[in-house]
């Protein structure tokens, strides 16, 4: 039966593309994404979420893990990670990390695409990913069925997506004359930059945007859905920072109002991401 989220066929040899991409960028992901305050919201709502939905003394699978910030994080907090990233040298710099935070004792690092991880190392309390890792995975269905195999019963799930529709880019881009660009994403496959800056500039991934309908479809019948948030809904996407910066003082207010209503219904279907808690059955 054809799955109910667009088809996502990048070929063979599409992880070691990526692989390479994030493997160029290793080096100034820090500097670059630590320095970008959307991105960083983001990831602030994210550990949020994972604080109130994980426990100190559980097992967690992150998905994507970068450089280990947020692995570092969670096993600060009392948890165990297994940190996987198809990126080699991302998984490097988070073994670094980690022992340099001296949590290496909680954080076992592998280098491993998404859907493969979700398929090995089981039982965990819990799994985690926050960045667009979902989007770049070719074979969904593959991803939740490791999740559901890999996740005990009970066990939640912190994950985020970028969105197909963004409302900010909706208002926008036709207001300075880019209407295209406010549509891009509803394409099945759409050329992403890997970074905004330096080398990752030129560096382009085919990627999937997925509706929040389409990441339920996805994720049913093995998950519940206990909360979604939406993020950047009247606030620039995390590739517009410097405009962001630029209009400061007009977007704290926009910012309050999405933490206010980011988790009405409709409302949060209209952000660039969503934050979405699960729960397996």
């Amino acid at each position: 039966m054809k799955p109910p989220w667009p088809r996502f066929e990048p070929g063979e040899e599409f992880y070691g593309h990526v692989a390479r991409g994030y493997d160029l960028t290793a080096p100034s992901y820090d500097d670059v994404e630590g320095r970008n305050e959307i991105s960083e919201r983001v990831r602030r709502a994210s550990l949020e979420a994972a604080l109130n939905v994980f426990r100190p003394g559980s097992r967690i699978l992150e998905l994507g893990c970068g450089t280990g910030r947020d692995a570092v994080f969670l096993a600060r907090h009392g948890m165990s990670v297994v940190a996987s990233d198809v990126s080699p040298a991302m998984v490097a710099i988070t073994r670094t990390r980690a022992a340099l935070e001296d949590v290496a004792d909680r954080v076992v690092a592998k280098v491993a695409p998404a859907a493969q991880a979700a398929q090995e190392g089981g039982p965990y309390d819990g799994a985690y990913s926050n960045g667009a890792v979902i989007n770049l995975e070719p074979d969904l269905s593959r991803l939740v069925q490791g999740l559901a195999k890999s996740l005990r019963r009970g066990a939640g799930m912190v994950l985020t997506a970028a969105n197909r529709i963004s409302l900010f880019e909706l208002l926008v881009y036709p207001i300075v004359a880019r209407p295209r660009k406010a549509f891009r994403k509803l394409g099945r496959e759409v050329p992403i930059p890997v970074s905004r800056e330096g080398a990752g500039k030129r560096y382009v991934l085919p990627t999937r945007f997925l509706s929040p309908r389409e990441f339920i479809s996805a994720f049913r019948p093995d998950f519940d859905i206990e909360t979604w948030r939406g993020l950047q809904i009247l606030t620039p996407p995390w590739n517009l920072v410097d405009m962001a910066r630029l209009f400061r003082p007009a977007i704290v207010p926009l910012e309050v109002l999405e933490d206010r209503y980011g988790s009405m219904r409709g409302f949060r279907s209209l952000g660039a991401i969503f934050l979405m808690t699960l729960r397996r059955r």
